[in-house]
């Protein structure tokens, strides 16, 4: 277990600047939208941009998910051969983010002018082709080109992005456009790091049969996954019109966007790791190492959950334009939750499922999920307006849950944690939540980075004393980055 924990803290820690900067460029543009866009061209840009994992999932995502899990067999032999299968996928890809910008945009009834289809056409390509070919890099153990790709791809789009609608006009096809350009620039850089050739070569039917039997329950599970996290935004969009699923937008994708990259902090270390064990025939090592990932990944979503619930509200009123505020004070921490319950459930117990091949299981799971969160929401959306929607949402996605981790720890041998070690992790976060209650609240910018930062490192120091194993690893961790002896 400490080789696991070792070899997952190494790797997290170099992958930290790819999972962490991107999405903190993200947030900050996501904010500096709220000024600049109305409520509804606001509900149009994050809706394409959350649809992009629907469409990816149409074209190539359970193609990038088999590269990774089964990367290393085509190494030696077959490398070529893998690549030609690649370029082929990579075309198909491309077709489908372009056919599937029309319905994008109907769905949203928005004008489909010429400027808009092509903003949302580049925007789908090229940020597809960025994801897919990141996780080449992860499949290789490429965690430089990976990590300047994420911050090419993401600094460049969301730069260009604030220049071009103080330049050209608020308008979605401008932020679209110019997130999609700083895309191109990093998925162009990124090819040439991990050596992409334009070579066509000639379609591989027996590869694409496996890929068929691996992947199409994952592209099932992950059309019917994107409706269990974004089906609020559709019923929204057609119940209560553009304006209010923008000013819903702003709380639901930022609370869903902070989960998604603390759950992916870990795992972009953590499943390599994984499937380097079970290929070396080590299942136990292989199923131990996903259940080390989910208590570290408790460890950090329960003080970021209690951290928003609490901070909600000054930062809300800190940080977002004020049409916005009313209804993102109480649609962050609901969202925070049900993403961070969402995201435990998929980078642990469907991890299991994927690693040990078990797809259909994976989708099962996903599509009780989807019917119980768009009926709950429905059922609130009707009753409660956006908050009761939400609070739907957030039911659907917790039954899920504990359905998902139930199935995994009974009959995939998933490692079930120890409870002391569980509770040590709630009591440390109700400690820092004591702490971040017990401060003033906070009325300026330094004063919310003051009291997060005391709560981070009330959290740190206390997690560290309820867990020695930690200090000592973290204690090995700098010796071996100061070059001091061990």
């Amino acid at each position: 277990m400490k080789d696991h924990t070792g070899k997952l803290l190494r790797n997290t820690i170099l992958y930290i600047p790819a999972q962490f900067l991107p999405p903190a460029i993200q947030f900050a543009t996501t904010v500096g939208w709220t000024y600049l866009l109305d409520p509804a061209s606001f509900g149009i840009v994050t809706f394409v941009i959350a649809a992009q994992e629907i469409t990816a999932y149409m074209g190539i995502t359970a193609w990038s998910l088999y590269v990774l899990r089964y990367h290393t067999r085509f190494v030696d032999g077959d490398a070529d051969r893998f690549r030609l299968m690649d370029n082929r996928m990579a075309v198909y890809a491309v077709l489908v983010q372009i056919m599937m910008s029309i319905p994008i945009l109907w769905t949203l009834g928005a004008a489909t002018g010429a400027s808009l289809f092509l903003a949302t056409a580049f925007y789908l390509t090229t940020r597809t082709l960025l994801m897919h070919y990141g996780e080449w890099a992860r499949a290789e153990h490429r965690i430089a080109p990976y990590t300047t790709a994420q911050l090419i791809g993401t600094g460049a789009g969301s730069g260009l992005s604030i220049i071009a609608i103080l330049s050209l006009g608020p308008l979605p096809a401008v932020a679209l456009g110019a997130q999609a350009l700083g895309q191109l620039v990093a998925l162009l850089i990124l090819c040439g790091q991990i050596g992409v050739r334009l070579r066509l070569g000639v379609f591989d039917a027996a590869i694409f049969g496996e890929v068929r039997r691996y992947g199409v329950p994952l592209i099932v599970g992950g059309v019917l996954g994107w409706a269990a996290g974004n089906g609020i935004r559709v019923l929204v969009q057609y119940s209560e019109g553009p304006v209010a699923l923008g000013l819903m937008s702003v709380g639901w994708g930022l609370g869903q966007r902070i989960a998604s990259v603390l759950s992916m902090l870990l795992t972009a270390a953590a499943y390599p790791l994984a499937v380097g064990n079970l290929e070396r025939g080590d299942r136990r090592g292989a199923l131990s190492q996903v259940s080390l990932n989910g208590v570290f990944l408790l460890a950090i979503l329960a003080p970021a959950f209690v951290g928003v619930m609490l901070l909600s509200k000054p930062l809300t009123n800190l940080l977002i334009a004020e049409n916005f505020r009313e209804t993102t004070i109480v649609i962050l921490p609901i969202a925070m939750l049900a993403a961070a319950l969402r995201g435990l459930r998929l980078h642990t117990s469907d991890q299991t499922m994927l690693l040990l091949e078990r797809t259909d299981v994976s989708m099962y799971v996903t599509m009780i999920e989807t019917a119980l969160n768009l009926v709950f929401c429905a059922i609130g959306l009707h009753f409660a307006g956006v908050y009761g929607a939400a609070l739907g949402m957030l039911l659907g996605t917790a039954i899920a849950c504990v359905g998902g981790f139930s199935y995994s720890f009974a009959l995939l041998g998933l490692p079930i944690p120890p409870s002391g070690t569980l509770i040590r992790i709630l009591l440390t976060t109700g400690v820092m939540g004591f702490v971040v209650r017990s401060l003033p609240e906070p009325t300026t910018i330094p004063a919310l980075v003051i009291v997060i930062l005391a709560g981070v490192l009330c959290y740190a120091v206390f997690i560290v004393l309820a867990f020695p194993a930690c200090r000592v690893l973290l204690e090995k961790q700098v010796r071996r980055l100061s070059g001091a002896p061990a």
